[in-house]
Order: C-alpha cells, then sequence, then structure tokens
C-alpha cells in the first residue's frame, strides 16, 4: 500500500508538471499571438498530438504494459520511434499546408520525433515507478520551454516554438542515448519480430487511440478549414481553461495502467471496482472545486488566464459547456485505464468508435452550423457517450478477474 500510494504521489507530480508546462505555454501564446496565427499554431500542434497518440499506441503503450520495459523493450521502442516520425511526416506536411505554413515542416518534424524518443524515456521510467529521474527530466522538458517562450515572447514566432520544443525534447531524451549504446545492437538484431509483436499487441489500442484523438481534434480542424480561424483559437484558449484539470485526468491514467496490469492476476471484482473507485474520488476531490468556479464564474476564469479586455471572455457558455465535457474525459479516462490493464483493446476501441462516430456526424453538423458553440455542444455530447460505453465495458471485466473463494460452510 506504500508503494502504491508513494506511486500515485510520484505519478501525479509529474503529470502535473507536465499538464502545467503545456496550460502555462499555451496561455502564454494565446495572450502573445495573433488569433489567426494562435489558430494555425493550434492546428498544426492538434497534428502532432494526434501523431504522438499513434505512436503511443504502437511502441509506448507495449512498452507500458510489460512486466520489465528496460533493458532490450526501451531499446527496441527507441529504435522504432524514428521510422514512426519517418511515416507521419508527410501527415504533418499536409497539416502545415492546410492553414498555409508549410514552412513550419522542418520545424514541427523536429519537435515531433524528439518528443516521442522523449515520451518513449519517460513512459520507461513510469512504469518502472522511478519518479526522481522522471520528474527531473520532465521539468526540463515541458517547463524549459515555457521559459524560454516566456523570455522570446515579444519576438516569438511559431515555428520558433516548435524548435525550442525540439530541443527541450532531445536534451530530456538524452538518457536513451546512453541505453541504446548498452542495449541497441542486441535490440536491433530482433526488430524485425518486434515489430511484428508491437503491431499485435498495439494495433487494436491503434484504433482506438486514432479515433479518441479524432473526436477530440476534429472539431478544431473543422473551425479552422471553415476559415473560422478567430474560432479555432478560441476553442483552445477556451480548452486551455478547462485543462487545469489534465494533471489529474493523465496522471490518472499513466498510474491506473500499469497498476491494473500489475496486479490483474490478483484482483477480484470488487476489488477492481474499489480501486478505479477509490482513484476516481481522489480525483474529484481535486478537480471537482475546479469545475465548480468554472462554472459559477466562466467570465472571471476567463479574464483571469487572458486579461480583461480579452476577446476569449466573450463566451461563457462555451466554457461552462468545455467545464461538463472534460469531467466526462476524467470519467472515461479511468474506465479505459483499467480496461487498458486487463489488455481489453477491443472494449477500450469501441469505447472511442461510437463517440469518434458522434463526433464525424451530428458533431460535424453542429459544428458546421453553429460555430464554436456547436463544438462545444458535440464535445459535451461525444465525452458523455465515451464515458457511459467506457462504463458498460468496465463492469463486463468480470469473468476476467479472479474469482473469491466461497465461504466455508459452518
Amino acid at each position: 500500500m506504500k508503494r502504491t500510494g508513494l506511486g500515485l504521489a510520484g505519478g501525479l507530480a509529474d503529470q502535473a508538471i507536465v499538464s502545467f508546462g503545456n496550460f502555462a505555454l499555451n496561455v502564454t501564446l494565446a495572450r502573445s499571438l495573433p488569433a489567426a496565427e494562435y489558430g494555425a499554431y493550434s492546428v498544426v500542434l492538434s497534428f502532432i498530438l494526434v501523431l504522438n497518440t499513434l505512436h503511443q499506441a504502437l511502441v509506448t503503450y507495449p512498452l507500458s504494459v510489460r512486466p520489465a520495459p528496460g533493458g532490450r523493450p526501451l531499446a527496441v521502442a527507441l529504435l522504432l520511434t524514428p521510422v514512426c516520425a519517418l511515416a507521419f511526416l508527410p501527415l504533418l506536411g499536409v497539416a502545415a499546408a492546410s492553414v498555409g505554413h508549410l514552412g513550419l515542416l522542418p520545424a514541427a518534424g523536429a519537435a515531433l520525433v524528439c518528443w516521442q524518443l522523449q515520451e518513449v524515456v519517460r513512459r520507461a521510467l513510469l512504469a518502472e515507478s522511478r519518479h526522481i529521474p522522471l520528474i527531473a527530466l520532465d521539468a526540463l522538458r515541458y517547463l524549459g520551454p515555457l521559459v524560454a517562450v516566456w523570455a522570446l515572447r515579444a519576438n516569438l514566432a511559431i515555428g520558433g516554438v516548435f524548435l525550442v520544443v525540439a530541443a527541450a525534447s532531445a536534451l530530456a531524451a538524452l538518457p536513451a542515448a546512453r541505453h541504446l549504446g548498452r542495449n541497441g545492437q542486441t535490440a536491433a538484431s530482433g526488430l524485425r519480430t518486434e515489430m511484428a509483436d508491437h503491431w499485435r499487441l498495439g494495433a487494436p489500442v491503434l484504433g482506438a487511440n486514432l479515433l479518441a484523438a479524432l473526436s477530440t481534434q476534429w472539431f478544431l480542424w473543422l473551425l479552422a478549414w471553415h476559415d473560422d480561424a478567430p474560432g479555432a483559437a478560441a476553442l483552445v484558449a477556451l480548452a486551455n481553461v478547462v485543462a487545469v484539470a489534465s494533471p489529474v485526468i493523465f496522471g490518472m491514467e499513466n498510474v491506473l495502467v500499469p497498476e491494473v496490469a500489475r496486479a490483474r492476476d490478483s484482483l477480484s471484482f470488487p476489488d477492481l471496482l474499489r480501486l478505479v473507485g477509490r482513484r476516481g474520488l481522489v480525483a474529484a476531490g481535486l478537480v471537482g472545486p475546479l469545475f465548480l468556479v468554472i462554472l459559477a464564474a466562466p467570465t472571471w476564469a476567463a479574464r483571469m488566464f487572458y486579461g480583461r479586455d480579452s476577446a476569449y471572455a466573450a463566451h461563457p457558455g462555451e466554457l461552462r459547456l468545455l467545464a461538463l465535457a472534460y469531467a466526462c474525459y476524467l470519467g472515461a479516462t479511468l474506465f479505459s485505464a483499467a480496461l487498458r490493464g486487463y489488455r481489453a483493446s477491443g472494449a477500450v476501441f469501441r469505447m472511442q468508435l461510437y463517440p469518434a462516430l458522434f463526433g464525424l456526424t451530428v458533431g460535424s453538423w453542429l459544428t458546421w452550423r453553429l460555430g464554436l458553440g456547436g463544438a462545444c455542444i458535440a464535445s459535451v455530447a461525444a465525452g458523455a457517450l465515451r464515458a457511459a460505453v467506457g462504463l458498460v465495458y468496465l463492469l463486463r471485466l468480470r469473468p476476467l478477474t479472479v474469482a473469491r473463494p466461497a465461504l466455508a460452510s459452518s
């Protein structure tokens, strides 16, 4: 129990650094860049995030659920990462061209590959519960760009932001170089077999991650492609406000997946529900007050982040909707983490499929007709659907859990 508690605290502390760095960087850029520039940056970044979720499914997810992620498995993941990045670059080029900034491709591509290498190192440290080096490296990766952008905000270009991210990610991934020196040759000798194993384990999760990413980013892309750059910028800026919950949401996922994976051979179904319930209560206690403040005073919350005269404060209804959407995301993330811990990839896929289909159909119509407001309504509905489907499949895990021995008759 003590180790579990320390693991939870370390995982949440690390995720707090990651989410704060991302959050503060986005707020700084939203305050410093014109809406059209911030919208273009957000679209390119959203494609990087989508490509990162594909990399997570094929490379870092297999690493996370293996009992001994260090050594050869880590070296394999580091070798596979540049292969994935090369395959992803054409898609990133399409994203940059779609917002009229094809020249961003070299800087954004460098950010992509360095970020993914750093994420491999990060996931290996998480799986091994090595929280002290994890926190140190993530502070370099996520707080470093924030300091650099803050210092350069008066002469800021979005290409420079991606280069700063690439440099910080490369520095935080430096431990990988020493590890490859010790294990790289062994890993390379069986790389073809490892690629097949990674595909077998990660392919079902790949579909789920892609659907989740599309349902999250699709509305932003629709607004941008509908020539509504201010609407796209406002959607990201408002999401930044409710993203104060991100350290808890992603921190719980980072902790719960390996926690369930390690204990699944001994967990009874009631034990599993209690574990998920305890993590859910901790998460609700941490983010519930934040959501209540946003729901009660959305205009004040937006002005606190972007200034009294910010145009983003003119959307209180939309901000309330996004707070509700993030509350749904929290529940869905807890259910998904438990399912991933049991390698219930098919259930995770269906959990993402139905909300994605809703977003691509009804959500697209709402966004196209109502703009920013429609995108926020669709986000709430898709999030609620994802949480509901996740709960249904969590309850269906009973046959995979350990049966409790029957009480001896007296």
